[in-house]
């Protein structure tokens, strides 16, 4: 399975390693979500540094995708990806994902980027 989650010190890591669907991202992220043990408001990690072809996905496949969170924002308090630095206007503010994900979204190129940026609150 490509797509799986953890609970880390707070904050909720989504790993995506390989070939992944956006199909595959809703039912992980659904299934986090919906855990007793996920906090009520939580900041996420979604890391696709691993993430294969995310670079030749089309704007509705990153769409897609950042809908899947768009349904969580808000209990999102934060997301922060870490991506490869060619794609990381998919997830800028204007940005095909961060549009329909409709919280704030911050790339980034290192787990320590994002838990600095998501420490602030994710703002």
């Amino acid at each position: 399975m490509p797509v799986f989650t953890r609970l880390r010190d707070g904050v909720l890591v989504l790993t995506v390693d390989g070939d992944f669907t956006a199909n595959e991202v809703r039912r992980v992220t659904s299934g986090a979500f919906e855990n007793a043990g996920t906090p009520a408001l939580v900041p996420v990690l979604l890391d696709m540094s691993g993430a294969a072809g995310v670079s030749a996905k089309s704007s509705e496949e990153m769409q897609a995708t950042g809908a899947i969170f768009g349904a969580y924002r808000d209990r999102i308090q934060g997301l922060a990806v870490v991506a490869a630095s060619d794609v990381h206007h998919f997830f800028t503010g204007e940005g095909d994902f961060a549009r329909e994900a409709g919280t704030a979204v911050y790339p980034c190129h290192s787990h320590a980027d994002a838990r600095t940026w998501l420490g602030g609150g994710g703002a």
